[in-house]
């Protein structure tokens, strides 16, 4: 119960920081969609999943290890060492990511690569800041500036596209804007340039934290093959306008990711604080995760409806096509959150060398799917493929966490959980918008019946206190 309190807290914060504020950046699709064609916007999303491969595969993930590592070394020199060896690991990363993306940008002909490099680069640099600031227990800090982060964006964009006519090149540059503002403000707090010392390299520190990151490059790679590699392929085998449509559905997609991230991010701490293999440690993830299959699902329930209704106001009448795209993509991203609160679980026990052989596996999976059925059904098949190749590593993960300890989940709950899914994705395939109403009431009911074993405790909790006075 203490845990979950914790978790609980933490989630709020987060939430309220980080999805509050990210979500001004979906409310703006109402105007990308109506200021850029859908050939644009796609192109503008197959160049940041370029991107996306380049820094991702460069930069380790870096600020997990150092997160990692920060909460096993509590001294404030240890610490330090774990900071600026990460750092200069991220020095070298950074230096090689700009000569791999400049020389993959003059071979492909890359449109605005500056900015596309830019992306990639701001990208990582705001894991590299947000990791820290949370690991040094600066979360209003970090809540703070990302609410800041999110002003400079959306401003941004709305000047450039509305007032000043550009094209997807604002995207980047607002993008980019609004990171950078973001990480000096923390640097202005953390003082991280300002307190480095050459005594705090350390090199068995930088090796420890090369054997956490390295396998996590590979992973990272085999993830873009997971994900980002669909969009490649529809840009190519259908166009840019196909891949528009898809990635306007992975925008409603992303706002389960969104609810999730406080989550993911308050349950990274926790995970990170408990890696024990007793029975108690074993008990305690299984039910988090139970619980977290869970909460997804009843989020599903309840967002699926409300996207119905409200997708007409959001998208321009000339991304229609999207519509028809977002269940299965919701589905695909349910799953998804899953693959990385199980990987969480996986790196707790330093297992990373053998978490990739799940993603590899995931991504061979939707890449042989993908060509199997691009043809045949178009841009769908990216939505099919990627359900299916979380699904597959979701069930390697979940091998993998019970050869380290007593994991045990209640299948059962599938029983009730996917019969709903069935009907909700009927409402909205064949359903009206009055039906998709009553949906959204019998989503919070069945909701409220599905948590109330978990919410009931701490219902009848703060009753006790608020009794007591």
């Amino acid at each position: 119960m203490k845990e979950l309190k914790r978790l609980i807290k933490t989630t709020g914060v987060y939430f309220f920081g980080t999805v509050g504020t990210k979500l001004i950046s979906f409310l703006l699709l109402p105007l990308y969609t109506a200021y850029l064609q859908p050939s644009q916007y796609g192109q503008y999303d197959v160049n940041i999943t370029y991107a996306l491969l380049f820094s991702s595969i460069c930069f380790l993930d870096i600020w997990t290890g150092i997160m990692k590592y920060m909460f096993e070394n509590k001294e404030n020199d240890r610490q330090f060492n774990v900071v600026y060896c990460g750092i200069v690991i991220f020095s070298v990363s950074a230096i090689l990511y700009i000569l791999l993306m400049a020389a993959f940008g003059f071979l492909w002909k890359i449109e605005y690569l500056p900015g596309v490099a830019a992306y990639g680069f701001f990208f990582c640099l705001q894991n590299l800041y947000g990791y820290l600031a949370r690991a040094y227990g600066k979360n209003l800090l970090f809540i703070f500036t990302g609410i800041i982060s999110t002003a400079c964006n959306a401003g941004l964009n709305i000047l450039l596209l509305v007032v000043l006519g550009w094209d997807y090149k604002a995207l980047y540059v607002s993008f980019s804007v609004g990171i950078m503002v973001q990480c000096i403000i923390l640097e202005m707090n953390l003082r991280l340039i300002s307190r480095f010392r050459k005594k705090y390299l350390d090199r068995d520190t930088m090796v420890c934290l090369l054997r956490f990151s390295l396998p996590l490059c590979v992973n990272s790679l085999c993830y873009w093959l997971l994900t980002g590699y669909n969009r490649v392929i529809i840009a190519k085998e259908i166009d840019n306008t196909a891949n528009g449509y898809y990635a306007v559905a992975c925008k409603f997609g992303g706002i389960l990711l969104l609810v999730s991230s406080s989550f993911s991010m308050a349950w990274q701490e926790l995970a990170y604080s408990k890696y024990g293999k007793d029975k108690d440690t074993g008990r305690f993830y299984s039910y988090a995760t139970e619980l977290y299959i869970k909460v997804l699902f009843c989020g599903f329930f309840v967002i699926m409806p409300l996207i119905y209704l409200m997708f007409p106001y959001l998208v321009d009448v000339g991304y229609e096509a999207a519509k028809q795209m977002i269940p299965v993509n919701m589905l695909a991203t349910l799953s998804g959150i899953l693959f990385i609160f199980l990987e969480n679980i996986i790196s707790t026990y330093k297992k990373n060398n053998i978490v990739f052989l799940s993603t590899l596996a995931a991504s061979i999976a939707n890449m042989t799917i993908l060509h199997l059925l691009i043809k045949r059904i178009g841009a769908e098949a990216a939505n099919i493929a990627l359900l299916a190749g979380y699904v597959v590593s979701d069930g390697i993960r979940i091998c993998i966490i019970r050869k380290e300890i007593d994991y045990r989940l209640n299948w059962n709950i599938f029983c009730y959980l996917l019969p709903f899914t069935a009907v909700i994705l009927l409402g909205f395939w064949k359903g009206q918008k009055e039906d998709n109403i009553v949906l959204i009431l019998v989503s919070i009911i069945v909701s409220i019946w599905i948590l109330w074993s978990d919410i009931e405790p701490l219902i009848l909790k703060v009753r006790d206190k608020l009794r007591r006075g």
